[in-house]
């Protein structure tokens, strides 16, 4: 990556968490090391161990196909269960307690890097949120059927699902130590949630502020993911707790959102994820102009943005991965400066 200025990055992203004035607009990639989820597969007690056992704790098979560059996603061909109300039969809730989360950290430190704690926030993402659970266990169909036809049964296995979260949160910050942990959880498409707003507001809501609470409670920033068109209940995520909503995509109104939000609330993305420039097959050219896209059209705010970005590559070495995502820090980074420099 190019050398600017002696810059405090990581000061800077804290900055931004905290909803004071940035210097600089802040990169997630830079100043922040993302670990569990995000970078790999983190854990395989949530995502199974896409180097063994592809089973998680949670009794779900997962695939980790290299077209999404090894990203986990649940063997369609398997499913715990149909129906929701057998939940207490079939679905496993792991134990924390029994699980070796120091060597996922140290075996994560080998695969990329150890993370400066001195330059770096350290981020712990924690795949698999209370709908993503859901929906691994019955698939997508079967998952809004019981949000629609069983209410309170399902409200009851995303609660114990979510006791298992929290009581993982003491056994992950004994292990990784993190400033943040990302929350993921994607609630929507491209176009809307996948349920209504009043049914997210009854069923998944109080889990997801009940963990961010936790995380607060215990002097962790929480973070939340979620991909889609979910700008509808921003304000449930302002009043969750969580600091940050991290990949925005373009799906939202992104500068209404921040103008609207961004003194008290953090957007994290902006990038054309479902777009050219994602794909692996993208110029460098066209990933560059979608960088300075991003941070001329968010970041001329001062407030309220991080840039976040990706590309597909189609591999499962997390180095091959990295080096398909440079060029896009790389220009955020250089950009970032020039714009700082120019006084914009």
């Amino acid at each position: 990556m190019g050398q600017g200025p002696q810059f405090d990055f990581k000061e800077n992203y804290l900055n931004f968490l905290h909803h004071k004035p940035t210097t600089f607009i802040p990169n997630s990639f830079v100043g922040n090391k993302i670990m569990g989820f995000g970078a790999i597969n983190g854990p395989a007690i949530e995502k199974g161990d896409q180097f063994g056992e592809r089973i998680d704790g949670f009794g779900i098979k997962w695939e980790y196909p290299s077209t999404g560059g090894g990203a986990a996603i649940p063997d369609c061909n398997y499913t715990v269960m149909d129906d929701v109300t057998e939940w207490r039969e079939k679905v496993s809730i792991p134990d924390p307690s029994k699980y070796d989360w120091k060597a996922d950290y140290e075996r994560e430190c080998k695969m990329i890097g150890t993370p400066d704690r001195e330059k770096e926030v350290v981020d712990f993402g924690f795949g698999n949120g209370v709908f993503e659970r859901l929906a691994a266990l019955m698939g997508f169909e079967d998952a809004l059927i019981a949000l629609a036809s069983e209410p309170e049964e399902t409200y009851a296995l995303l609660e114990a699902i979510t006791d298992y979260k929290v009581a993982s949160l003491d056994y992950i910050i004994d292990a990784y130590h993190p400033d943040t942990i990302t929350y993921f959880d994607d609630v929507a498409t491209e176009r809307s949630l996948f349920m209504s707003p009043d049914t997210y507001r009854k069923i998944i809501k109080p889990h997801h502020k009940r963990f961010a609470q936790e995380c607060l409670k215990r002097g962790i920033i929480p973070i939340y993911h979620c991909c889609g068109h979910a700008e509808d209940i921003v304000e449930d995520m302002i009043d969750c707790g969580w600091a940050a909503w991290t990949s925005v995509q373009i799906s939202n109104d992104i500068c209404g959102l921040i103008e609207k939000y961004g003194d008290r609330f953090a957007f994290c993305g902006g990038y054309d994820t479902t777009g050219l420039p994602a794909r692996e097959d993208a110029t460098p050219e066209v990933m560059a102009a979608e960088v300075k896209r991003c941070l001329d059209t968010y970041g001329k705010y001062h407030k309220g943005y991080c840039f976040f970005g990706f590309r597909f590559v189609n591999s499962l070495d997390p180095a091959e991965v990295g080096a398909g995502m440079a060029p896009i820090i790389q220009t955020a980074v250089e950009y970032g400066f020039e714009l700082l420099a120019s006084g914009k």
